[in-house]
């Protein structure tokens, strides 16, 4: 599980470009798009060759955007206003419950050569986003779950090992209002329950970035730490709560938090990352949903922390109906607890793999 957020940020592909032929011959004109479309609040090279050419003219139709080169070569750069007297943020349409999502502005294209000129038409598909109306969402799922638990001491003695099948009931709330998007979770096993909120608050917003604050509260309780072991504390409620910036782009929401951390004993600090992409109110129409979290928990020490509770979390959610979903998850969580004896601190772990499904009703 060591650098489970780190993989999950990985992610490379490569930019589509197209090629055109408008004319073919001993005076060949191609155009060429990167991307192949041009998507709201980025940026579209396009690039028009035609070797020979004593200039070459690219204009929307309505000739408000017109760009022109002395050369063979004419490269522009454009956005979605293309051909728009005032830049707006258009959305996509839909239709018997499709979504129209590309809009084609036409273009005009003319190539010169020793005073003779050449036209031709062409259109730019401009992807247009589509607007999630939605404030509420409601989801809930079944899941079956292979843990695999364990309790060691001194010298890496197992005291307690078990590995189980068993199944797990979830349920998740969101709502997005405004600036604000709350989350609340919980889910219920046979010897393990949980339940948190996290909530977020736009502070500033521009360039298709936001940045604000965000919040995490949440109560644990694992019924299979209760093992007879002596030097374990009785009670196996945890409580955490946490605060920190957050930056949302596209979908993306990524926050660092800070806090504390009880289970009536000991009072520990917290330092979590928070990663989720998409989501049911953050984005229309996307088919996975990944969301990712690395907790770590530490205290009990002046110098050097032992009592130690660590938490990484990565589960994803991929649409297979419409509102139905696989829902897959991998977490490891190590504690530990210091003795007088640094040699005979205790350490317990559980590694769960989850696999499932779940429904979402949106509103």
């Amino acid at each position: 599980m060591a650098g489970l957020l780190a993989t999950t940020a990985a992610f490379g592909c490569a930019v589509p470009t197209t090629s055109t032929h408008l004319a073919t011959g001993p005076d060949p004109v191609e155009l060429t798009m990167t991307p192949s479309v041009v998507y709201t609040g980025q940026t579209t090279q396009v690039v028009i060759r035609s070797p020979g050419a004593d200039s070459i003219v690219f204009e929307s139709e309505n000739g408000l955007d017109r760009y022109w080169s002395a050369d063979t070569v004419l490269t522009v750069s454009l956005t979605a206003d293309f051909g728009d007297a005032v830049p707006e943020i258009r959305y996509a349409p839909t239709m018997n419950g499709q979504a129209l999502a590309y809009l084609n502005r036409p273009a005009r294209i003319a190539a010169c050569r020793q005073g003779r000129c050449r036209e031709f038409r062409h259109e730019i598909a401009i992807k247009l986003p589509e607007r999630n109306e939605r404030v509420v969402a409601v989801t809930a799922g079944w899941s079956s779950v292979f843990a695999r638990r364990s309790i060691r001491g001194a010298n890496r003695t197992v005291l307690f090992e078990d590995a189980l099948n068993s199944g797990v009931w979830s349920l998740q709330g969101e709502w997005s209002a405004g600036k604000w998007n709350g989350r609340v979770q919980g889910f219920l096993g046979a010897d393990d329950q949980g339940a948190w909120l996290d909530l977020s608050r736009v502070l500033k917003s521009g360039d298709g970035m936001s940045y604000g604050i965000a919040m995490h509260a949440g109560v644990t309780h694992n019924e299979w730490l209760d093992a007879d072991l002596g030097g374990l504390p009785a009670n196996r409620t945890a409580y955490r709560a946490g605060i920190g910036p957050s930056v949302m782009v596209k979908g993306i929401t990524a926050s660092s938090q800070f806090g504390i951390y009880t289970d009536g004993i000991e009072t520990l600090q917290i330092a979590s990352t928070r990663l989720s992409v998409n989501g049911n109110l953050t984005s229309v129409r996307h088919p996975v949903t990944v969301t990712a979290e690395k907790t770590f928990a530490f205290g009990g020490g002046a110098i050097v922390a032992r009592r130690r509770d660590a938490l990484e979390r990565l589960t994803a959610a991929v649409r297979v109906l419409d509102d139905l979903a696989l829902n897959v998850g991998l977490s490891s969580h190590r504690i530990a607890w210091p003795d007088e004896d640094p040699s005979e601190d205790l350490r317990a772990s559980e590694t769960r793999v989850i696999l499932g499904g779940q429904y979402s009703v949106t509103w």
